[in-house]
């Protein structure tokens, strides 16, 4: 009994037919039935019945019909795991990242993290912060990077706090001939993009509420479509510093100074549920990363 035979006889169940298995195998129609036969005398009873011009299973063939899958999953869950041993693989780290860092901070650790560790294969799932604990929890994953703590018995490490900045798009003058953009100004007479970041934005708009005469939100869940906005001139934001930086730096963004209210931090946190070896190793490396 190999595999090819078992895979031969899952098609002749899916298909109940011979002709269209043998097509699907690129093999001749005796040599699937030939193959077939050959399953039956190792199972040592029928799988098909005639029906028609086509075929049935019985009632032994339904249900190793089920196990044959179950053989052919693991027989390729198996060799997946040898060839990439045979790549240099030996560990795989299965990391759950908020789609804002991994729109920032992930390619640069990815790229030091590979390096420093070229056995270790990662896998990567981009989820919402508020469901990171939840994969974690459950087993589908050994690591988040979350833009929230953890929560219930998952274990949190901080690794980086950064400034919030309120941005609008560049206006085309230079530093000392542009005019002074007020904020308060600005932000009463454009389009805000909130709710983008899942930790600061109740108490930015909670302020806002009070020290504006006028203001109009625009939910946007997500901070890198909220940069795309305020770079066409749509509206402004407040954004973390490492999702503007790129932009500031090209001249493309303007920060523009608040002083009517506090702005709250962005911070990074580290997600895990137990202290083996692969874990300890991912947070202590992103824990000592320099995030310039």
């Amino acid at each position: 009994m190999d595999i090819r035979t078992l895979q031969t006889f899952i098609l002749a169940a899916e298909h109940e037919n011979f002709r269209m298995v043998a097509e699907k195998m690129y093999v001749t129609q005796p040599a699937v039935t030939f193959q077939i036969r050959q399953l039956e005398k190792d199972v040592g009873s029928k799988l098909f019945i005639k029906n028609g011009r086509n075929i049935a299973l019985t009632e032994l063939g339904r249900l190793f019909y089920m196990e044959a899958k179950e053989m052919v999953l693991q027989y390729e869950s198996s060799m997946e795991k040898v060839n990439r041993f045979q790549q240099g693989y030996h560990k795989t780290i299965r990391v759950a990242i908020s789609p804002l860092l991994a729109d920032t901070i992930l390619p640069s650790i990815l790229r030091e993290y590979t390096k420093r560790y070229p056995n270790v294969e990662m896998s990567i799932q981009v989820l919402e912060s508020n469901q990171i604990s939840t994969v974690i929890d459950n087993g589908q994953v050994d690591i988040g990077l979350s833009c929230l703590p953890g929560t219930g018995s998952i274990k949190t490490t901080k690794f980086h706090e950064e400034s919030v900045n309120l941005v609008c798009n560049h206006d085309g003058f230079d530093a000392e001939s542009g005019p002074i953009i007020d904020a308060q100004e600005l932000l009463e007479q454009t389009i805000i993009f909130t709710d983008n970041h899942p930790a600061y934005w109740n108490q930015i708009k909670e302020q806002l509420k009070t020290k504006l005469k006028s203001y109009k939100f625009m939910k946007v869940n997500q901070s890198h479509i909220t940069k795309r906005f305020v770079l066409e001139g749509i509206g402004v934001s407040f954004l973390p510093k490492s999702i503007i930086n790129p932009e500031i730096m090209e001249g493309r963004l303007l920060e523009v100074p608040v002083n009517f209210m506090k702005i709250p931090t962005a911070s990074m946190f580290i997600l895990h549920k137990y202290d083996h070896q692969i874990e300890s190793n991912f947070v202590k490396f992103v824990s000592n990363y320099y995030f310039g």
